[in-house]
This record gives C-alpha cells, structure tokens and sequence, in this order.
C-alpha cells in the first residue's frame, strides 16, 4: 500500500479529494491531508510518503517550494500539482522540478485519477527494478566475498599474491590491497579456544572494522577455523604522515605502532562487549615479500599460541621486533608458567633500567613484552603482586638516591637521569615519596 498526501489551503478540495480518491476501489491508498504547507512538512518529518498531490498557490510557502522539502525527506516520492492557474512560469518550473504531472482544476477528477494511476505505475516499477539491483548486488557480494576468501586462503597456504591476482578468476575482482603499497597482515587469536563460535569470531571482526580507521584498507577472512586474518594497507596520506625521514627503516615500525594503539581499543572492547580476550599478531611490511607471507603468519601464530599456553592474554606480537624468532619459539616451547612469569617480570625491569631517563609508559613498556596496556598493568599486579606505575617510581627514587652518594653529580643531572625533564617536578616527587627534599636528603647522608 502507498501512502499520499493531499495538500490544498482549501479545506472543501481537500476533503473531496481524500474522498473521491478514497472511493475508488481499484487505489489501495493510505490518504493523508494537510491544509497548508507547514502542515504538510510536519507530516512528512513523521511519515514516509510515496505520492505528493499538491496545491501550488498557497500561504506562506508554495507548492514549489514544498516539493523540495518533501523531496529532501523522500526522493522517491511522485510529485503532482493541481491548480488554477496556468501559468508559464508554473509549468516550468514543474518540468524543471521533474514533476510528474501538472493538472488544472478545471479539468475535472479524471486527470487526476490517471495521475495517480501514472505515480503507482512509477512507483511500482521502481520498485521492481530496485529488487532486481539489489538482487544483482546481491549475488555479487556473495560471489566477491567467496572468491576474496578462496583467494586470502590460496595466500596463507603458501601462494603468491602477485601470481594469483594475475589469473583470470581474479581479474575483475574488487581487491583492497595493492601490490606495490606497504602491506601488512594481522592475525586475530581468541585467547580462550573453548567455546569460541564463528559468530564469536565475525563479532569481533566486526568490532576491529568498526574501530579501523578509514586510512586503513582492509580484506580479511576467517581461517583455519579458530583465526581471524587481516591484510592491511595504509593509504599514501597516512604513510606519508608517519614517514620517518631521517631513519626510512623505522616507518614500517611507525605504522605497525599506529595498529597498536587501533588494537588496545579492540581488545578492550572485545573485552567488554563480547567477554573475549582477543591476542593479535602484527607482520613486518611485505610488499616486495609476499613469498614470505606463510612463514610469517605461522610464525605469528605459533608465537600468540605459546604465549597464551603461558599464561597471558590480550597479547600483541610485532613480527618485526621479535628479534631471533626461531629461538625465541625454541625457548618458548620448553619453558614453563612459573619461569615464563619469572622472565617476563625480569624483561620487564631490565627495561625499566635501562630506559629510566626515557619513556616509561605502559603503553611504551607493553610494546617490548608484546601485550596489551592495559592487560600489562594487572597481568604484573598479578604476578607480582605489586603495582607496575608504584614499582617504577619506587625505582626512580632508589636510583636517585643511589646517585647522591655520587657528590660529582648535581641533582638537576640527577633528576634528568631519573626520567625528569623538570627540576621542580623532581623536587615534588621526590619530597612526596621521602617526606624530604632532594637536597635536605642529601645532606643527610
């Protein structure tokens, strides 16, 4: 059923039309009226309309100017005027507005009837040939999306992208990924296999593609059952914003450092709203390297795998920086929780240490362990037992008071030494911690 608006200032035209068209049994038409143009954008604010029967002299604003407002809230909408005037500059207008019918009234109910029979007629082939796009698209979808997955599983079992991309199967695919762009491929691992669905799995999917910025193309798949596999491309602006000109080797790094922080979000709210701890796994750049883009994933893979068999969640592995990979998956196969824990915690303050004057942040020391920031924090209270920010600055002050034993050390060095950029702000940390300040300490000793 179609729903169509009568609009006249002329409450008796108006009200015959409502019941003359509402007579006519062959119209299976929901009827509206309105008396004034206002009235009529109220309406159509609030209620699909499908046929437009407009007076165009009228109060206030006309029906010319009505036909764009209703237009602007249903585009589909057919437009007829019905007045008694004829006009030039009416008529014009109408054609140019794409009316589609322009009735005097003195020509009586019948051209009316038959422009209201001609809107149906519109509508419903509009309609159909709409079914029939959306049908079409449809069927595409479907087919695109199983070939980008024959394809994406063709690559992770050992195919070369640039070969298969050249077979005629593939040639008029819609692929996002460009071959002579820096490229990348993220792994997504659920930490607890037990219970994990492939809705579980397409929701989290879903999640990351909500939260991965359009900088970013994207194709993925769902693999091996238990894997979520991304290939990533940054666009130019994006690339170029990151480049690194003085160090080209650290841009890879720079966009595989922008995907953390794209990742923390993820995790956490795949945390929150599916109750899944998701570990992901981050590639080198393989444009120029697709021939290596098995090795790495398997490699990715195995790496998250251990780890979690250990204990941890929420992880993040950076292919790059896993410096000496096979011996690390050596070592990692034969350790155990507790010295997994043990060296982990040790990783953890030998960075401390040796970055004391640097950054500090979790977000900085989560990198160099590969987890999430947040996961880091109570993954160490856990296995510590302590706070990670309260160790650091527990170290921080032992350190400083290490040095002042030091009298060729002033306490501005000292400070700078300490991760403190400002004198004054040591001084404060320092008094909060002690009770004393820098130098009433000092003197102490």
């Amino acid at each position: 059923m179609y729903r169509l608006l009568i609009v006249d200032d002329e409450p008796v035209i108006a009200n015959g039309l409502v019941q003359l068209l509402q007579d006519r049994q062959e119209f299976e038409l929901d009827i509206c009226k309105a008396y004034s143009a206002d009235e009529a954008l109220e309406i159509a604010q609030r209620t699909k309309l499908d046929i437009l029967v407009s007076d165009i002299r009228m109060p206030k604003k006309n029906g010319l100017q009505l036909v764009d407002e209703i237009a602007y809230y249903w585009p589909s909408c057919r437009m007829i005027f019905l007045t008694g005037y004829s006009e030039f500059n009416y008529v014009y207008e109408a054609i140019r507005k794409n009316v589609d019918s322009y009735i005097l009234k003195s020509e009586g109910v019948e051209p009316i009837f038959e422009a209201v029979r001609g809107a149906i007629v519109k509508l419903e082939e509009e309609h159909r040939s709409r079914l029939q796009q959306e049908k079409a698209q449809l069927h595409l979808r479907i087919v695109e999306s199983l070939l980008k997955k024959e394809l994406l599983e063709s690559v992770l079992r050992g195919e070369e992208l640039p070969a298969l991309l050249r077979e005629e199967r593939y040639a008029d695919l819609d692929f996002a990924i460009a071959l002579d762009r820096p490229s990348f491929i993220l792994i997504g691992y659920a930490d607890q296999q037990e219970g994990i669905t492939m809705k579980l799995l397409e929701a989290a999917g879903s999640i990351f593609g909500k939260l991965l910025p359009p900088s970013i193309g994207c194709e993925y798949t769902l693999y091996d059952g238990h894997l979520i596999v991304w290939f990533l491309q940054p666009n130019a602006e994006l690339v170029d914003r990151l480049r690194d000109e003085a160090d080209a080797a650290e841009n890879g790094h720079r966009v595989v450092a922008y995907l953390r922080g794209v990742l923390e979000r993820v995790q956490n709210e795949c945390e929150e709203i599916l109750d899944v701890s998701m570990s992901f796994g981050i590639s080198g750049n393989i444009m120029n390297r697709w021939d290596q883009t098995r090795e790495q994933v398997e490699m990715i893979r195995s790496l998250i795998r251990r780890r979690v068999q250990l204990g941890q969640r929420m992880v993040i592995v950076d292919y790059e920086r896993t410096t000496d990979k096979s011996s690390i998956q050596i070592k990692l196969a034969g350790i155990q929780q507790d010295a997994f824990k043990k060296g982990l915690l040790d990783q953890i303050h030998r960075y401390i240490e040796e970055h004391l004057a640097g950054d500090l942040s979790l977000t900085a020391i989560a990198e160099e362990v590969h987890l999430n920031p947040s996961y880091l924090s109570r993954y160490y209270k856990q296995i510590s037992g302590h706070n990670l920010i309260e160790y650091i600055k527990s170290f921080k002050l032992e350190s400083a008071i290490a040095m002042m034993s030091d009298p060729h050390l002033k306490l501005n060095e000292i400070a700078l030494r300490v991760g403190f950029d400002s004198p004054s702000y040591f001084a404060t940390f320092f008094k909060k911690m002690t009770g004393k300040s820098p130098q009433e300490y000092r003197n102490l000793q």
